[in-house]
């Protein structure tokens, strides 16, 4: 802590670091030359009184050159300004020998230069069949697929290996249940990504319409790369797909759609939002089963 008095305001300051009171002075209402201060800024900062700056010469610390530099005088003062000619001079360094062998030393025994020495690669090799017993080239950890159930090796160690190659192919991407920003959750055994999906399949449930999930995915292509679209409900048959707003991405889903489609955006939306908010109130994401 320090504790102090100040000259314009006779006022004792406590704070923490002197810095601070002596910003304090500085800035203190009673500062005669402080309203002087102000306006000297304020016309320094609109351009119309600029700081004058010098021009001089000066010799590099490193190579011994000679060079300019252009800077304010309180700053050639205060000796804030390059030392150096250039950022290869400023960045050099002059390592003595125990230096460099010290540096040298270092690298050698690094992690990343042992991987790629074939000698030292060896060397660790054996001994870690010495450690296990197993031979050089096995497998250190066994899995077992939580698809296939299978038993399996892995040739690369991986602790955190849970499928075959095959396997994972078979059940990655598809549909990834909450993957949007809408509040999703289930209702009467209905997934729903948004609470515009929940107030449609509400009217469609509510009025004995036939209404499903859409379990299949179909190929489009945006910037020359496939993908999958799959499409939010089947009704009555034909597919419906909820948006808040068209999108490049979309329209490329319906070029390569190949059934009929019928998309439901904000503006169309509205009148199921109505019929939930009437029926079951503003508030109607609380149907969502816990």
């Amino acid at each position: 802590m320090y504790k102090n008095e100040c000259k314009w305001c006779k006022e004792i300051i406590i704070v923490d670091l002197q810095i601070n009171f002596a910003s304090h002075v500085s800035s203190c209402v009673m500062n005669p030359t402080l309203e002087k201060r102000k306006k000297e800024t304020s016309l320094r900062l609109k351009g119309i009184n600029k700081v004058e700056r010098i021009t001089i010469e000066k010799i590099c610390l490193r190579c011994g050159d000679k060079f300019e530099i252009t800077a304010r005088e309180s700053e050639i003062k205060r000796g804030k300004v390059k030392k150096y000619c250039s950022d290869k001079c400023a960045r050099s360094r002059k390592h003595t020998k125990e230096t460099k062998e010290r540096i040298s030393n270092g690298v050698k025994n690094s992690e990343k230069f042992l991987t790629n020495n074939k000698e030292a690669v060896n060397r660790r090799c054996l001994d870690w069949s010495n450690k296990t017993g197993n031979k050089i080239g096995e497998a250190s950890y066994k899995f077992t697929c939580l698809y296939c159930g299978k038993e399996d090796n892995d040739k690369k160690w991986n602790k955190n290996r849970k499928y075959h190659k095959e396997c994972w192919n078979k059940i990655s991407g598809g549909i990834r249940k909450g993957s949007s920003r809408g509040k999703c959750g289930w209702y009467k055994g209905y997934w729903c990504d948004s609470s515009y999906e929940l107030a449609y399949l509400i009217f469609n449930i509510d009025n004995n319409i036939k209404i499903e999930r859409n379990r299949d995915g179909f190929e489009y292509f945006y910037n020359n790369e496939k993908h999958l679209f799959y499409p939010d409900f089947i009704v009555n048959g034909e597919y419906v797909e909820i948006k808040n707003y068209r999108s490049d991405i979309t329209d490329s889903k319906l070029k390569y759609f190949p059934h009929k489609i019928d998309i439901i955006y904000k503006d169309t939306i509205k009148p199921y939002i109505e019929y939930v908010k009437e029926k079951y109130g503003k508030d109607f994401i609380k149907l969502y089963e816990k």
